[in-house]
């Protein structure tokens, strides 16, 4: 007689913790190379900052310098209120470049020339237009074209290009390191899909093995005909087993993989405490009091600790999303069905209502046939499947244009094919299949998902003894087309209680 593995019951629940795992390292990987990519990428954009104010601090000493020549040789008070003007800009520019300069490596010495050579070339063209407006203009003149102003110029422009030469390089060097953070952002998310793809697989293959076996087992019983009552209570006392080890996994989920995130939200509200208390001893020392470490540390509990808690924030967060979401997708393979009589068309008019808050952000149009059929089936699992649909195509429209969903439908043999279009921004081709994929989503990522609502669809609509596919146009519209049984039959309703379908069918757009 066929045997069935005993280590199935322990494998797949260390593959969906090590699943889980994989997921909370990728995120955190990704949140490193985010922080360095925008790290890189602020320095890169305050290196080229700091190039345009210095070359605008040349662009006023030659305003300043050109109006002043102006003045001297004309008389007119235009040109001193230019003058004026750009020299006062001129000198507030220097003043405010003088720290940033340091910042990027530029020497204390040649900052320190820098501002005596601005400071010279302002107070040398101050005083001919002082000897201009004391009628004095030929010892104006002669000031003028001494020569003096040229060569402070000239030495001035030297070092704002060397400075150009400077800052340009860190923001190469920012740049290159972007770059190199960014790759390794990518490398990270194709490293983790990739592994991903594998325990997926893996996983799906124990599951297949089981199956197998199963079948195996239903076989050998077959066959041994003089033992088939006690063959039968035997493999009856194992499948109820194994099916109470399958109920198990939600719990296993829902203790095992909640129980960490719970003590990593506790001790974050303890670190949240402790670094107020922190924060509020720093506001009993002076501020500046302390030099350089005071500002390190206001620095950490002002701005660092409140980001990095924010990040833990939000990855628990949608840890414990998913971790939900796994659970209820675990429990709709062992949900009863109760087929009853459902009017789809009366159906669908309370997913309307349901829907409007919705539809009426969007001013979306949902077009329902009337000659929907009515069959027989469970209303609660219909429900969940074409209110998610609806809820889809209103989510993913199309940018600036007002969403239009249309409803049909007919019996075709036994079967009810229901068909929900819309005019959304569409699924790409090669996506098509993989948005019933667990945790899979296309497309912009620029709507709230979890990436499990298709796949609840599909494996509820298969326990209904049919399908769902789907056939769209990128950015012209997709068509979800349900297919089920019209008239469910309380005997498939029990086979598939009893089976693991909720446990093999995965996917989500």
């Amino acid at each position: 007689m066929a045997t069935v593995p005993t280590g199935f019951s322990r494998t797949v629940p260390l593959s969906l913790f090590a699943g889980a795992l994989l997921l909370l390292g990728l995120v955190l990987a990704a949140l490193v190379f985010a922080s360095m990519t925008r790290e890189n990428s602020s320095e890169a954009l305050d290196a080229a900052q700091l190039n345009n104010r210095t070359v605008l601090l040349l662009s006023l000493l030659q305003d300043a310098e050109t109006s002043q020549r102006g003045y001297v040789l004309t008389g007119n008070q235009i040109y001193l209120r230019d003058f004026q003007r750009a020299a006062a800009l001129a000198n507030l520019q220097f003043v405010s470049l003088q720290h940033d300069l340091g910042d990027v490596a530029i020497g204390t010495e040649t900052i320190r020339r820098l501002g005596m050579l601005v400071a010279r070339k302002l107070d040398a063209m101050k005083l001919t237009a002082d000897l201009e407006a004391a009628k004095e203009h030929n010892k104006a003149l002669s000031v003028v074209t001494a020569g003096d102003g040229e060569r402070l110029m000239l030495e001035i422009r030297q070092i704002i290009t060397r400075i150009d030469a400077i800052t340009n390089n860190v923001g190469f060097q920012r740049s290159r390191d972007l770059t190199d953070a960014t790759w390794m952002l990518i490398a990270t998310i194709a490293i983790g899909a990739v592994l991903l793809v594998l325990l997926v697989g893996g996983a799906m293959r124990l599951v297949m093995g089981h199956s197998i076996q199963i079948e195996g087992a239903r076989t050998a019983l077959a066959e041994h005909n003089d033992t088939l009552e006690a063959r039968i209570r035997q493999r009856t006392q194992y499948l109820e087993r194994a099916n109470r080890e399958l109920q198990s996994y939600s719990y296993i989920v829902s203790h095992d993989l909640r129980a960490p995130l719970v003590n990593i939200m506790g001790f974050t509200s303890e670190f949240e405490r402790a670094a107020e208390v922190f924060k509020a001893f720093l506001h009993t020392i002076p501020q500046g009091s302390g030099g350089e470490m005071e500002r390190a540390a206001r620095e950490a509990v002002e701005v660092d600790i409140p980001e990095a808690l924010g990040f833990i924030h939000s990855s628990t967060k949608r840890m414990d999303e998913l971790i939900t979401e796994i659970l209820k997708l675990a429990r709709a393979g062992s949900r009863q069905f109760h087929p009853q009589s459902v009017d789809l068309k009366g159906l669908f008019a309370e997913i309307v209502a349901t829907s409007k808050h919705g539809a009426d952000e969007t001013n979306a149009t949902i077009e329902i046939a009337q000659d929907l059929p009515v069959v027989e089936s469970d209303r609660l699992a219909l429900q969940q499947v074409f209110g998610n649909l609806v809820e889809n195509a209103l989510k993913y429209s199309a940018p600036g244009r007002p969403p239009i969903i249309k409803v049909k439908g007919k019996i075709v043999g036994e079967e009810a094919i229901i068909e929900v279009a819309d005019n959304g921004r569409g699924i790409a081709e090669q996506d098509l299949e993989r948005v019933f994929e667990l945790f899979r989503r296309s497309g912009q990522q620029d709507r709230p998902g979890d990436g499990v609502g298709l796949s609840h669809v599909r494996a509820l609509v298969r326990r209904l003894g049919g399908d769902v596919t789907v056939r769209s146009t990128l950015g012209t519209g997709t068509t979800f087309t349900v297919t089920f049984a019209a008239k469910l039959r309380q005997e498939g309703r029990e086979e598939n209680d009893n089976g693991p379908a909720g446990h093999h069918h995965h996917g989500r757009g």
